[in-house]
Formats: C-alpha cells, sequence, structure tokens
C-alpha cells in the first residue's frame, strides 16, 4: 500500500514538472511574441482602363403605342447606327428589355411612356472615349439622350498583385528597420500579417480611363 501511494506521488510530480516545463517555454515565447513593431507599407500604381462599360439611355412618350413602337424602333436605329460608324461591332452592343408603363392619371400629358436602355461592352476603351464626345450627333437625327455615362474598369488586378504586394513589404521593412535602429534592437522575422484591401479608383476627375491603384499592408515584426 505504502509502494502504491509513492508511484502516485511520484506520477503526480512527473506531471507537474512537465506542466512546468511547458508553461517555461510557453511564457518565454509569449515573452519574444511581445516584441514587437507594426508597421504599415504602402503601394500605388497607376494604370489604363481595359475594360470600358458605355450605357445610353433615352425616354419615348406618346398617346399611341404605335406611335411608340415608331419612335423607339427610329432611336434604336439611329443610335445603333451611330456606334457601328465609330467602330463598335454589334457584338458590343447590348439593349435592356424595355420598360413601357401606362400613366393613366387623368391630367397627363401621354398615356404610354418608356425607357430604354443600351449599353456597350468594350476592350476599345480609346474608341469609347473618343465617339463619347461626339453624341452631339444624335441630336441633329432626333435622339435625346437622358442618360449617358461611362464606366472605365481595370480587369487584370491579378498581373499586378505581387509586384504591389512585394514592394508594400519591402517599404513595410523598412520602416521596421529603422524604428529598430532608432530603438536599440535588432528587427527578426514577420510574426502577422496583413496584405490589405487593393482600392481602385479614378486618376483624376478629367481621364477617368486612368485607375489609381492602391494596397497598404499592415506587418507585425519580431524585435531582438
Amino acid at each position: 500500500m505504502e509502494n502504491l501511494k509513492n508511484n502516485w506521488v511520484l506520477v503526480i510530480g512527473g506531471v507537474l514538472l512537465v506542466f512546468s516545463v511547458i508553461f517555461f517555454f510557453s511564457a518565454r515565447n509569449f515573452s519574444e511574441q511581445g516584441k514587437f513593431v507594426e508597421v504599415k507599407g504602402l503601394s500605388e500604381r497607376i494604370v489604363k482602363a481595359d475594360v470600358a462599360i458605355w450605357s445610353l439611355n433615352f425616354e419615348s412618350k406618346s398617346n399611341d403605342i404605335d406611335v411608340l413602337y415608331t419612335e423607339i424602333e427610329r432611336n434604336l436605329v439611329a443610335i445603333k447606327g451611330f456606334l457601328k460608324e465609330k467602330g463598335f461591332e454589334d457584338s458590343e452592343i447590348n439593349m435592356a428589355p424595355v420598360n413601357i408603363y401606362q400613366d393613366t392619371y387623368r391630367e397627363a400629358l401621354f398615356r404610354y411612356n418608356a425607357n430604354v436602355q443600351l449599353s456597350v461592352y468594350t476592350k476599345k476603351v480609346d474608341q469609347v472615349r473618343s465617339a463619347s464626345k461626339d453624341t452631339l450627333l444624335l441630336v441633329k437625327k432626333g435622339v435625346t439622350l437622358n442618360g449617358n455615362s461611362i464606366n472605365f474598369e481595370f480587369s487584370d488586378i491579378n498581373s499586378i498583385k505581387p509586384e504591389m504586394l512585394a514592394e508594400a513589404i519591402k517599404n513595410a521593412r523598412m520602416s521596421a528597420e529603422q524604428f529598430a535602429r532608432e530603438s536599440g534592437s535588432s528587427l527578426g522575422g514577420i510574426s502577422r500579417g496583413n496584405q490589405g484591401v487593393f482600392d481602385i479608383s479614378d486618376k483624376d476627375p478629367g481621364s477617368p480611363e486612368y485607375k489609381k491603384i492602391r494596397v497598404v499592408s499592415t506587418l507585425r515584426f519580431l524585435l531582438n
């Protein structure tokens, strides 16, 4: 019975020893992790958009549904003809379903109202930029646009991601190294990192086909 008691004492003592060792190294590691500097690294690029989405909208109103239909067809022919003259293909020109509604209000000027939306989805960015300046020609053809806007996009972000991330990390490391020197420490490895979100905005209002891409990465470096 005494031997059994002694064995239990040894087992408990061994378990306590193991936990003590684990706690010691964990505490030591925690202490080392507590010595760090967290910095941000910036990378920016100016790129040209490679996709343009050009939206053109018009309204037609009439008290006669046949007249309304004729006017819509005439406007569509004029707009599509204008776009083809500017070098766009049928495959690049899209039309949304025509939205027609009836105005039953007694004092309404027109019973039938239609809203027609067309768009050009193309990689011909320069042609869109140039053609959009000539939409006044549609007025000569009797077309009045109530919506005319262009959205330029850069779709190949993955082609520049690695280079930009490398630059952001490099800039973050330079900041961390400067901090380490001034604090009398030496810089260790990265213990935590957040690559950040790639933000795409217009370079300036006058040239929306050029985009500014920006990413800010946050990195934590250990200090020795």
